[in-house]
């Protein structure tokens, strides 16, 4: 998983993935049936792991608006990486675009899965009164999902930290 979301597919090499896992090329082959399903259980773990680390986040924030500031914040972590890596799911969605019949449902679904959990915070942060209903959570979700996409891609154009920081703000000043 981490070679593909720091190379993606293509740039990811047989011999990568012999040497990153330590299997044999027939071993490989065996658990996986090629490279493409081998790419394909780790961006599923990739989404599954995050969506379900996103969840359990949200419900020990003290705040859901809290959570999401966390969420965005949380792109300086990759920032500060010597080769910032972005998000897994926006590297594989512009490498594929929906040119891969097999890998495009796999987009949607990390896609939904993420987004869900914006939802469920903005359905909360409504109902607590730290947000205005003048948003439906959903249209909300989709903001903040490509506000991280956003984010996420500066990070591997190195925009500057400040800079980053400025729009940050500005995505949270804008969910009041």
């Amino acid at each position: 998983m981490q070679l593909f979301w720091s190379q993606g597919y293509e740039a990811t090499s047989l011999q990568d993935l012999v040497m990153a896992t330590g299997l044999s090329k027939s071993s490989l082959y065996e658990s996986f049936g090629n490279k493409q399903s081998l790419f394909e259980a780790a961006f599923t773990r990739y989404f599954d792991t995050r969506a379900k680390h996103m969840r359990e986040r949200l419900e020990q924030a003290e705040s859901p608006l809290g959570f999401i500031r966390g969420c965005l914040l949380s792109v300086l972590d990759d920032a500060q990486r010597d080769t910032p890596r972005g998000c897994m799911l926006v590297n594989v969605a512009n490498e594929f675009s929906t040119a891969d019949p097999a890998v495009q449902p796999l987009i949607e679904l990390a896609t939904r899965r993420f987004r869900q959990v914006f939802e469920r915070a903005f359905e909360q942060a409504q109902a607590r009164g730290e947000l205005s209903d003048r948003q439906s959570p959903a249209a909300l979700a989709l903001y903040m999902h490509c506000a991280m996409s956003g984010l996420r891609t500066q990070t591997k154009s190195a925009i500057a930290q400040k800079d980053l920081l400025t729009v940050i703000e500005l995505v949270m000043a804008n969910l009041r």
